[in-house]
């Protein structure tokens, strides 16, 4: 009875096993997110980065994440043409520290989507001429040209499928000004494997 006791306590004492399970988000998704800084296009550059908190109590897998991105354009409104602000979401930060590539639009009345991929397949119907060897980088951060050669010249976009648009301003003469967080939703076009 006493050896009974003993193994039954035994067997009820074992460590926990620590397992780390991933979860695969499918395309088409929606994510709440909040905007963890203000966003106003008199002071914005080009170049600027930006982070979206997940805050997607639907979502546990991915609590405390965080969507980042890079402002592509910025632009003032001047006569009847609305200030804008150009974006492109890169990748989401887990948690634990892992990061991968994101691939998702923002759903919201004044924003127009661009996709990257679409953008390098454009690029890539157009035939340059030999060149010397060398890049030159046309616009802010929209793609490459790489010269080598011997070879026809290669366009390299932001990563591939990743996905950003245009903010627009409502009126041609307000500029956009987007306070620290403001909810964003944003749809996945890619499934999503949370760590």
């Amino acid at each position: 009875m006493l050896f009974a006791g003993i193994a039954i306590f035994l067997s009820t004492q074992t460590a926990p096993a620590v397992t780390n399970v991933s979860r695969t988000i499918p395309a088409g998704t929606k994510l709440r997110c909040v905007l963890a800084q203000n966003a106003d296009s008199r002071t914005l550059t080009v170049g600027t980065s930006f982070v979206l908190q997940v805050d997607d109590p639907t979502q546990p897998a991915l609590d405390g994440a965080a969507i980042h991105g890079d402002v592509t354009d910025v632009a003032q409104p001047r006569g009847l043409d609305r200030a804008r602000i150009g974006f492109i979401l890169t990748n989401i930060h887990f948690k634990d520290g892992k990061k991968q590539p994101i691939h998702a639009q923002v759903l919201a009345k004044n924003v127009t989507q661009t996709n990257t991929a679409e953008v390098r397949r454009e690029a890539n119907k157009f035939s340059l001429p030999a060149m010397p060897m060398g890049t030159v980088t046309p616009g802010p951060i929209a793609f490459q040209i790489h010269f080598s050669p011997g070879h026809r010249p290669s366009v390299t976009p932001p990563p591939t499928g990743n996905s950003g648009g245009y903010v627009y301003a409502a009126k041609s003469n307000e500029n956009i000004v987007i306070p620290a967080g403001t909810v964003v939703t944003i749809q996945l076009t890619s499934s999503l494997t949370a760590q």
